[in-house]
């Protein structure tokens, strides 16, 4: 008792952002570190210390000697459910709506985290200059594999969705939301490992780098109040929008990808 009391006397000193949000505030912090740790650790394990990642290949071998026709359609539409085009619409939605609700400190941190995630993954693909396990035909940045763009980009998109939303939403009801989001940026995720498209440590590092930079911004977007955004109207526009911009990119490219993504020789 005497503790809890010695802690609410010191939170009730500190500055009103920080007693508002103090634990929202820690956790960020926290994950910072922890992210920012692992994903040094992958680079420094996967560039500095060893050509060649024994996981990598056991994952790419083992996921590979596993896939179907039935499986591959499915997992390629999921992993076009993440392609850059559908990022690009649901994140421009979500702007728009931002922009009618006048809520431009929310505004202006969905754009820094969105943007700004893009480009320093394009810089560190540049960097590094690590090549995918296939010839997936891609040009430009995304020829390089480290960190997986599809990863960080979902990630990062949909992460900060529930930065959002959680300031309003009561604790039980953010659970549903939380999970519904993470599965889908980890099916997604998944998918890249599955048809071939990155190593294990590019998805790891992708996912490791969007939660820092998400755990990052959080800190700062959480320290000082923001305009109330309705949640659950902001889920609903984003959710539509990604509907709508995936099934139509699964149904532009889906024929595509089956060529792009097919079982690479000596796995078929």
């Amino acid at each position: 008792m005497m503790t809890r009391q010695w802690l609410d006397a010191r939170i009730r000193r500190l500055p009103a952002p920080f007693r508002q949000e103090w634990r929202a505030l820690l956790l960020f912090g926290l994950i910072f570190v922890i992210a920012a740790w692992l994903c040094f650790e992958v680079i420094e394990e996967v560039f500095l210390e060893s050509a060649v990642f024994a996981p990598d290949q056991a994952f790419y071998v083992a996921l590979q000697s596993l896939r179907t026709p039935w499986l591959d359609r499915v997992m390629i539409a999921i992993t076009e459910l993440g392609d850059t085009p559908v990022v690009i619409a649901v994140a421009a939605v979500v702007a728009l709506w931002l922009v009618h609700e006048r809520a431009w400190h929310t505004l202006t941190y969905w754009l820094m985290a969105i943007c700004g995630g893009s480009l320093i993954n394009s810089a560190i693909k540049l960097g590094l200059h690590r090549a995918r396990p296939g010839d997936m035909h891609y040009d430009g940045v995304s020829v390089f594999s480290f960190p997986s763009g599809h990863s960080t980009t979902n990630a990062v998109l949909y992460g900060f969705l529930i930065i959002i939303m959680s300031r309003k939403l009561p604790f039980l009801a953010r659970i549903p939301v939380v999970i519904t989001l993470v599965l889908l940026v980890g099916v997604i995720a998944f998918s890249r490992l599955y048809l071939g498209a990155h190593w294990l440590s590019d998805v790891a590092g992708g996912l490791f780098f969007g939660s820092g930079w998400l755990a990052l911004l959080g800190l700062f977007y959480m320290w000082r109040p923001a305009e109330p955004v309705e949640p659950v109207k902001l889920l609903l526009v984003a959710m539509s929008a990604l509907i709508l911009a995936g099934g139509l990119n699964i149904g532009l490219h889906h024929g595509t990808d089956m060529t792009r993504y097919a079982v690479q020789r000596g796995f078929a």
